[in-house]
Parts: structure tokens; sequence; C-alpha cells
């Protein structure tokens, strides 16, 4: 049985505030807006401007996007092209850990403690057990995930500040899993020619908890998370969580992380250094392409051909010097041959244009 009161959308003025009643040494925040720039941004909000010495719970959940760890490579993590395809978003968070598929069948808990209260173990315990009164029989792996009959249900990550700490992890309620596997699956098919300094993601089998449990939802997940939450750190007193809605009033620092999260500069360009070697045989013969990339930009591209005969070498040297400095992406190629055209006319005509065509081909499907 459940130990708190149902959830409902409650306006509360001290939304913002860092202000506490006496008796209660815990907050709750409930997100019904969906965003993952917004939810992620009122986490960072939460973990700067909140006392130190507060253990506050934050349960959100995302319309589908993918949300890669600070220090990861998405070019090596995602299938960025059937992301692209399924207008499902990129986002870069800023913790640490894995990239991990959000929908709205997947829920997250963000546990904010101070420093030296900081313990993975505890809170993915604390989460357990709230499973478990939900009659949903899990356990805590040695890794800190969430599992049930050995599949992870809840991976987890998270942040470290001088005085505070999170631990934040995903919770598979009835999450798409078939468009999960397609935005993860790209490092399994084709992408092992990345040599990264990011931090990989570790695959592990996953399963939903409906798998387990017909009637199990979000807001049961919240519910029972924030009763044990309350056990854990209020003395089982029980609080009224705080709701985020589209009409609360964000603060000015919210906004701004929101846009900082939703720039180029920070979903690409803090991708780490890497370099991606692939090579092929086309219908005129061996191709080789040795990209280095940093911060989201190609540094230098070396790709060479076997066929001194033709105009291979040239196109191909061409393509080359023309890569660098732009954005690494798939259509980078593309973007070069036109820069190409313009730049030096003719290097590129009816008679070889066959080259540079199924160069670009091919790099699309290893950019």
């Amino acid at each position: 049985m459940l130990r708190c009161l149902r959830l409902t959308p409650v306006y509360n003025k001290r939304l913002f505030s860092t202000s506490s009643t006496a008796y209660n040494k815990v907050d709750c925040y409930i997100s019904t807006i969906n965003d993952a720039y917004s939810n992620l941004a009122f986490e960072e909000y939460l973990l700067r401007e909140t006392k130190p010495e507060r253990h506050i719970l934050y349960l959100w959940r995302n319309k589908p996007c993918v949300v890669v760890g600070r220090n990861q490579n998405p070019f090596q993590e995602c299938n960025l092209r059937f992301m692209n395809e399924n207008n499902i978003p990129l986002v870069r968070r800023r913790s640490g850990g894995g990239a991990v598929y959000h929908d709205m069948g997947n829920s997250i808990y963000t546990i904010f403690m101070p420093r030296e209260a900081f313990s993975r173990r505890k809170n993915a315990e604390l989460v357990s057990r709230a499973l478990n009164e939900l009659d949903i029989p899990s356990s805590v792996n040695d890794r800190h995930d969430i599992v049930v009959d050995n599949h992870k249900v809840s991976g987890s990550a998270y942040k470290i500040t001088s005085s505070r700490a999170y631990h934040h992890g995903t919770m598979l309620i009835d999450a798409d899993t078939e468009t999960l596997k397609g935005c993860l699956s790209k490092k399994r098919m084709n992408n092992t020619g990345i040599v990264s300094k990011g931090v990989e993601s570790v695959p592990s089998p996953v399963t939903n908890l409906r798998d387990y449990s017909f009637t199990v939802d979000h807001q049961q997940f919240c519910e029972s998370v924030l009763a044990e939450f309350v056990d854990a750190y209020n003395d089982g007193i029980p609080v009224e969580p705080i709701i985020l809605d589209e009409n609360s009033p964000l603060p000015n620092k919210v906004k701004e992380t929101r846009q900082e999260l939703k720039t180029w500069d920070w979903i690409y360009g803090q991708t780490p250094e890497f370099t991606n070697t692939v090579e092929t045989e086309l219908n005129w013969g061996h191709v080789k392409a040795i990209i280095h990339s940093r911060h989201g930009k190609i540094t230098k591209a070396d790709i060479t051909t076997n066929n001194n005969l033709l105009h291979e070498p040239t196109i191909a040297a061409a393509i080359s010097v023309a890569l660098e400095g732009l954005p690494y992406s798939r259509f980078a190629v593309n973007e070069a041959i036109e820069k190409i055209k313009l730049e030096v006319p003719g290097l590129i005509n009816s008679d070889n244009d066959h080259i540079s065509d199924s160069i670009n081909q091919w790099l699309q499907e290893k950019l």
C-alpha cells in the first residue's frame, strides 16, 4: 500500500524559494513540462541554488530524446541518422555516465543531498525499495543499476560539487524499447573505427516494469519513491510535492541554462577528441579515410585511394583539405564537395563526379 497522498497538480508560490517549513527536512519537486532542456536546466538550478544541507527529490520525464553524458561522443554512442529521421533530439547533460533514451514511458528521479551524504548505493536501494512496495521484485547490482530478473530497469549517474551532489537515474516503465534500440545501436553496428577519449556506455539487457506489473505507471512510481524518500530523510513525515508546469515562472538562471543546453557548442562542441578510421572497396578501387575531430569539428582529414591512374587521388586530396574546419557530421563531405566546386571550378566535372559522389555516399554511412 502506498504511504503518501495521491499527487495532484499544485501551484506553490515558493516554487523557487530556498526556505522551508521548520518541520520538513526535505523538498519534493515534480515536473510536468516534459522538455529535456527545461528539466535538465531546473535540475542544475536545484543543485546550485538550494541550501547545501537540504535533501531534495526531483521527479520528471521527457518527450522522446537521447541524453548523452557530459564526456561522451554522440557519434560513437548514437545512431544520429535514425534519430534525425524520427525527429528525436540529442541532448547533452551536465553529469557523467552513459547514453540513455528518454520518452514518456521512462521516468527520471534525481536525489540531491549534501556532498558528505552522497551514496549511489543508498539512493539506488531507496528506489529499489519503492519498486518492491509496488510488488516488483528488484535489486541493485554492483554497477548500482536497478535490475529485475537480471535485466536493467534503471541506470544512473551523478554529479558532485564542493558542497552538493545529486544522483539521478531513469526508470523504464513502459518505454518504446524498439526506438531505444534504434537510437543507441550505431556503436554495435558500424562504428568500430572510432577511437575516442570519451566515456563509452556499457550496453546491458533492459526490460520495462510493465513486463512485471500491468498497473504500474509514472504516478504510482512517483508516489512510491516519494514515500521511501520521506521515510529515509524526513522521519516519515509526508511532504506535499511542488509541481513545476508550463505556467511556472522560471528564474532567469533556469532560462539561461536551458538556452545553453540547446546550443550546438554544448551538444556537439563538447564532444571529446576522437579519430574515425574507415575503409572500403568502391567500384573504382580501394579508399580509406582517417578523420580527426576535436570539439565537434574536423581538424584533419586524410582520404586516400589506391589508383593513381585516374582522378581519384586529386579529388580525394581536395575533399580532405575541404573537410578541415567543418562540423563533423554525415553531411560534411557533401558540404566539402560544394566548397570545392566553388573554389576550384572544373576539378569535379561530369567525367569524374562519380568519384566524389561515391565517396560522399560511403562516408555518409560512416560519419
